[in-house]
């Protein structure tokens, strides 16, 4: 049987793509399927789809086109948005959601982390290990670092950010990381989002645009850097890791999440017994000991324009308590912790729950000098013993 008895005998089915029709007739026949795909490309009908005539009523020119007669093939996690057909010669073409394109997007970027690093062959490194002297736990808490944020017009004082200040923070907060830590059993690590400023110039919901000193690259680069870097410093003092990652917030967005991959990917060849999680939904919570802490940035990458504020208020009330319903909490010390707000309010007023906004480590924007006032930045350490916490904010 030859390919053009073959397509004949056995004709595409409705809805059916050419390259699904190939492979189902090479099944069907023995033939390759390639070898079905050039001849009926080789032999398809033009159809004229344009003449024009000269003032006598002649036909001067013509515009033909292949004919078209099928569905194009929709990528694997695409979903359409809008299809138009040109009728003469069945030709298509395919507007695909934002939703699924982003999703492709960070499908591919996530692979590619992971191929990348595979091919690099990277060790384990060498790290003290020691006994613990208690079961304390020492709780580092940073959040807003806004990577690749510019500050031209600012205000108040408060410089510029890039990547130079950013590690040079990072070199404070491991050295006071380091001088409180006195015999702990674990040290754990949150990030509460906006870790990323955004992605081409633009926030998460890419309604506009906001001023930045890096490329998606170049940003893309210092943020694994930054979280890589810290791990490791950390690794010096000998006992395990424990990383919390916020990324469902509305700067960073689906770019956050795969800069987090990026370091958890790494980490799992440098530092294999460190435990990194990363967080897409808007709320989630983790366990220490007899506590609970409850972790959003607090405003939602996608739908919430107005996000938790600073401080408790009854909308945020009734949502941590549902969340604590729904979650069966109601035997933990549960702490609400979240970031956005860019301010260090720590509350205690309500009796099922305690309500933190974490102040951010990055400067004020110039929005934010314009239309507020100069903030203080910073981070925080915490120690858990037992039923027991303190926080001390670290002011820069």
């Amino acid at each position: 049987m030859n390919c053009k008895h073959a397509l004949n005998s056995y004709p595409r089915q409705k809805n059916e793509s050419n390259n699904k029709w190939f492979k189902r007739v090479a099944e069907l026949t023995g033939l390759h399927h390639k070898s079905l795909n050039k001849y009926y490309y080789t032999h398809r009908d033009f159809v004229e789809t344009q003449r024009k005539y000269d003032k006598q009523g002649n036909v001067i020119s013509r515009v033909e086109k292949l004919q078209q007669s099928n569905l194009v093939d929709v990528p694997d996690g695409l979903e359409l948005s809008r299809l138009s057909t040109n009728v003469t010669t069945g030709q298509q073409w395919q507007i695909y959601t934002k939703e699924s394109q982003n999703k492709a997007f960070f499908k591919l970027n996530k692979d590619l982390i992971k191929q990348t690093l595979k091919e690099c062959n990277l060790k384990p490194l060498n790290t003290l290990k020691i006994t613990p002297t208690s079961n304390k736990v020492l709780r580092v808490v940073y959040t807003d670092l806004h990577i690749a944020m510019h500050i031209e017009n600012d205000l108040y004082g408060n410089g510029v950010w890039n990547e130079k200040l950013l590690f040079e923070t990072l070199e404070i907060m491991v050295s006071e990381i380091k001088y409180k830590f006195d015999g702990h059993c674990k040290i754990v690590v949150d990030d509460y989002g906006d870790f990323m400023d955004g992605f081409d110039a633009m926030t998460t919901r890419r309604n506009h645009k906001i001023p930045q000193n890096m490329s998606n690259v170049e940003a893309y680069n210092v943020g694994v850097k930054f979280k890589v870097t810290l791990a490791k410093e950390l690794a010096e003092l000998g006992v395990p890791l424990e990383f919390h990652n916020v990324v469902n917030s509305n700067h960073g967005g689906d770019f956050e999440h795969i800069v987090n991959i990026g370091a958890k990917e790494t980490l799992k060849y440098l530092l294999p017994n460190a435990e990194y999680n990363i967080y897409p939904q808007f709320i989630s919570h983790y366990f220490i000991g007899d506590w609970c802490f409850i972790l959003s940035h607090g405003k939602e990458k996608e739908f919430m324009k107005f996000g938790f504020k600073a401080q408790l208020n009854d909308k945020a009330k009734d949502h941590i308590i549902s969340y604590i319903d729904t979650h069966n909490l109601h035997n933990y010390k549960v702490v609400f912790c979240k970031g956005d707000s860019h301010q260090h309010i720590q509350d205690a007023s309500n009796p099922k729950f305690e309500y933190n906004s974490y102040m951010a480590l990055s400067p004020s924007s110039e929005w934010v000098s314009v239309n507020f006032a100069k903030g203080r930045r910073g981070f925080t350490i915490e120690e858990i013993d037992g039923k027991r916490k303190t926080s001390t904010p670290i002011w820069l």
